[in-house]
């Protein structure tokens, strides 16, 4: 705003010196004092103005948009967990992929809503008059939720691509859904703590209960390849699908504690 404001204001006095020569070009040089009062006067209110009436903050709405996609994701992490939970996979997974895609629509918004924030928040004397200089437009945190949304959307492909697999023995085992989606419902809990905590804790418990489900899940991960490396099971098909879908849960923490660490 503040380059439009000078460019604008450079072409009206252009304007107006073009104007004053104009009509004093056949009189004396004394007209020009009238319209160079006009220009003088107008930038004394304009500054006026600007100091009265003080720039609006958009705070407000940097953290609407911001909590809105924290429970986008959150509600989506919470439904993955339900519908593997209940053997909804196949039926489902498509929606999940379809609704992490669209994940992409809100953090385009929230980004735009942060970047505005912060352009009211710069030079803003409004900050200095009412005390507001703590103001936060949950840049961080958005910074935060953008990369555990893109875990979220990777889970939700792998996933739907899972569900596409018809190769018997390339189907998820029924004992690691169960404990991914105690996992994803966990990390649920733990996004939407970032920006509402619960009665039960708030979001450094939940993550803490995420990161014990993960470390569970992992170690159940760990004995069941080395099972394999030793020849007592038969190497499934959807093993490296296990691996995936582990590495983007431990992502997905990985970004949480970045963000409560900060």
């Amino acid at each position: 705003m503040g380059s439009r404001r000078t460019a604008d204001g450079r072409l009206q006095a252009a304007s107006t010196a073009v104007i004053a020569l104009a009509a004093t070009a056949g009189g004396p040089m004394g007209g020009l004092v009238s319209p160079v009062l006009q220009t003088l006067a107008g930038a004394a209110v304009g500054i006026a103005v600007n100091a009265l009436v003080l720039p609006p903050l958009y705070v407000d709405e940097s953290d609407s948009a911001v909590r809105a996609l924290a429970h986008a994701v959150a509600e989506l992490l919470h439904d993955m967990g339900d519908g593997l939970a209940h053997q909804e996979l196949g039926s489902r997974a498509h929606v999940w992929l379809h609704r992490g895609r669209r994940l992409e629509e809100q953090l385009a918004f929230a980004r735009e809503q942060v970047r505005q924030a912060d352009e009211s928040l710069r030079w803003n004397p409004r900050c200095a008059a009412r005390g507001r200089r703590g103001d936060v437009t949950y840049a961080q945190l958005y910074t935060a939720l953008r990369g555990v949304s893109l875990q979220v959307r990777g889970i939700a492909r792998t996933l739907a691509d899972s569900a596409c697999d018809r190769r018997p023995d390339h189907r998820l085992g029924r004992q690691f859904l169960d404990r991914y989606a105690e996992i994803l419902r966990l990390a649920a809990v733990a996004v939407r703590g970032l920006v509402e905590p619960g009665p039960g804790g708030g979001p450094v418990q939940a993550r803490e209960r995420l990161r014990e489900a993960i470390e569970g899940a992992s170690a159940w991960h760990e004995t069941m390849t080395g099972l394999i490396g030793r020849g007592t099971l038969t190497r499934p098909g959807a093993w490296h699908v296990y691996g995936s879908l582990m590495t983007d849960v431990e992502r997905l923490l990985y970004d949480l504690d970045h963000v409560g660490a900060r």
